[in-house]
């Protein structure tokens, strides 16, 4: 592939600058002031219509994800998958939906009692209430006969949840018996929001209207509910009703009150042109002598009615941004030459310092943490320059040095302690201890001393270090951490230092895997044995020694039991015994048999131990 052709920063840097400048100040002298006030208007209008569209898609995902969701309950409980009397289970599928990034207000079951029983899904707390009874789900569910789709309603101000919204709900049937009505109820004061954040020090006025001229979101909408809407409730039965949406004549927006006589305006043929601009509106209403404008877009596909968002704002916005353009355009062609000139002088005096810096982070994407002689990159007058050349220096120092220092703990100590003695910042070597419920296994070569007495101490030892690389990777390929190495023999610990929660199938796991490489394979041209103890318990883990050298290392009589049941293999002819308290953690205790029940040096009970099926 040809390689592209490249610019350098001080070329980029002039002809961006001096292109944007020249071409900005042209135009705007080019097109003159006339069409300065055309395009700022049409800014707005796309601004407007971006902000439209986000709240058109927020609204499509919300409700088509609503519905996936009410259908998916329906589907469990007609499967007998999700049973709703049976309340843990019930409870859980509930739990499982809020974590799923759930985007509704409230969600659960309406019982035929008209007992709402849900959730919020910000912090799953309950919410009990009882439905009134003219509330127009329970008109519709009474004329159902069978399992249907899900159903919207049509949004109202709910004086419960003192905001607008849409409930929608499906009736769950299992086995042909109707159980119940999963409902989710959808705010829509969040479209609101979406439209209002983040403009709240811009002009103009959102809203959503629905059914023509019901509003559906409005800034005043949540006013409207505190005052107008609590106004209409008589009794506690209609307190808890929903409540029909306000018309624009009682919102108290004499824009929005008559919307009907604004007139229509062409957006321009470049903006018709915008996929996004499909079913937009632009027009002007001059009311008492002011001039609004209004930017309108209608959504169709909705579960209930026809939608119209929009944005109207005052004309009087586009004198500020008049009088600003007036002001660039003779102040852009007067500095214009001086500022390519100083542009010039700075880029050439700033671009050092970049260059400087792109060749050193090659030359260390080329030769990396290996070349141990990297330059350090040189100073600069330029304050931030000057930190991030000290930064790249000091970066390259570290990294040489936690690379050698993991490369050495890495050889002396496991992984997993490595790499919290590098995290823990002090330089004392010490872990606090920790008591904890782990499993050890405890593995010894058979027959080791009449080896060390016919053999030479190097193959003696080229054997172990074979032996002890395979074990090795075994292990910590099962989530093990080898504690010592005594001798020929091997002490290894599961959850004593990382988290582990199979870790008694762990350590068997790994028993029969070393079991099977030894049986298999030839250490150094040897083939040898092993026996190995796993035991589970209580045990202490954390680091002893002088304070000049420590080792990490687990303590308490879980340990000596992994290693006196190594030792019973001997007597009873096996090759992995296990304790009863290990047996009982197995995910699959079926995998063990019993071996019998001896009585364990130190303890005054008998133990049962088990070993491995043939």
């Amino acid at each position: 592939m040809a390689e592209k052709r490249r610019y350098s920063v001080l070329t980029v840097l002039l002809a961006g600058f001096s292109v944007t400048s020249i071409l900005g100040v042209g135009i705007a002298l080019y097109v003159g002031l006339g069409a300065a006030y055309q395009n700022t208007r049409n800014l707005w209008v796309m601004l407007s219509d971006l902000d439209l569209t986000s709240v058109q898609r927020t609204m499509h995902e919300r409700m088509e994800n609503v519905g996936k969701r009410a259908v998916w309950v329906a589907d469990q409980v007609a499967s007998g998958a999700l049973d709703p009397s049976f309340q843990y289970g019930w409870n859980n599928a509930m739990r499982a939906l809020s974590a799923s990034q759930i985007d509704v207000m409230a969600y659960g079951l309406i019982t035929g009692d008209r007992q709402f029983i849900g959730y919020n899904p910000e912090n799953m707390s309950e919410i009990r209430r009882t439905l009134p009874s003219d509330d127009v789900i329970f008109s519709e569910l009474a004329h159902l006969r069978g399992p249907t789709v899900n159903h919207t309603g049509f949004p109202r101000w709910d004086p419960y949840f003192k905001q607008t919204v849409i409930a929608d709900w499906i009736p769950l049937f299992a086995d042909g018996r109707y159980v119940g009505t999963f409902i989710q109820y959808l705010s829509l004061s969040n479209l609101s929001n979406s439209l209002i954040r983040g403009r709240e020090d811009l002009p103009g006025v959102p809203f959503i209207l629905i059914a023509g001229n019901r509003v559906m979101a409005h800034p005043r909408l949540r006013e409207w509910g505190d005052s107008a809407a609590s106004a209409l409730v008589n009794g506690a039965d209609i307190a808890r009703s929903p409540i029909p949406l306000p018309t624009i004549n009682d919102i108290g927006d004499p824009v929005l009150a008559n919307i009907g006589k604004s007139e229509s305006i062409d957006i321009g043929d470049e903006s018709k042109k915008r996929p996004e601009a499909k079913n937009l509106r632009l027009s002007g209403l001059d009311l008492d002598g002011r001039y609004s404008m209004i930017v309108t877009k209608q959504m169709m596909n909705t579960p209930f009615s026809p939608i119209i968002i929009g944005i109207h704002f005052e004309e009087e916005l586009f004198d500020d941004e008049w009088n600003r353009l007036v002001l660039a355009s003779v102040m852009g062609g007067t500095v214009l030459l001086l500022s390519i000139i100083v542009a010039v002088i700075i880029a050439r005096h700033f671009t050092k310092p970049i260059r400087r810096f792109a060749a050193a982070a090659r030359a260390f994407e080329e030769d990396g943490i290996e070349n141990h002689d990297f330059p350090d990159l040189k100073g600069s007058r330029i304050r931030e320059y000057d930190d991030a050349a000290r930064s790249f220096n000091h970066m390259i120092k570290a990294v040489h040095d936690r690379e050698r220092i993991s490369s050495l703990f890495g050889k002396f100590l496991p992984a997993s302690i490595a790499r919290k003695l590098l995290a823990s910042g002090t330089d004392s070597g010490v872990l606090p201890p920790q008591q904890c419920e782990a499993t050890v296994l405890f593995v010894d070569i058979e027959g080791f001393t009449t080896l060390c007495e016919e053999l030479e101490p190097q193959q003696i030892i080229s054997m172990l270090n074979a032996y002890f690389d395979c074990a090795t990777g075994i292990i910590e390929e099962h989530g093990g951490i080898i504690t010592q190495f005594q001798g020929d023999a091997i002490l290894a610990v599961f959850n004593a230092f990382d988290e582990l929660h199979d870790h008694a199938d762990a350590a068997l796991d790994s028993a029969l895997a070393i079991q099977h490489a030894v049986e298999t394979r030839q250490f150094d041209g040897l083939s040898i044995h092993c026996r190995c103890g796993v035991n589970t318990g209580r045990m202490i883990a954390g680091n002893v020694g002088a304070s000049a050298r420590l080792s990490f290392t687990v303590h308490g009589d879980a340990v000596n039991t992994a290693s006196r049941l190594e030792r019973e293999n001997k007597e009873l002819g096996t090759r992995i015994l296990l304790s009863d308290s290990t047996r009982d953690l197995l995910s699959d205790p079926e995998r063990v048999v019993k071996a019998g029940q001896i009585q364990l040096r130190g303890r005054h009970t008998e133990t049962l131990i088990y070993t491995c099926r043939n």
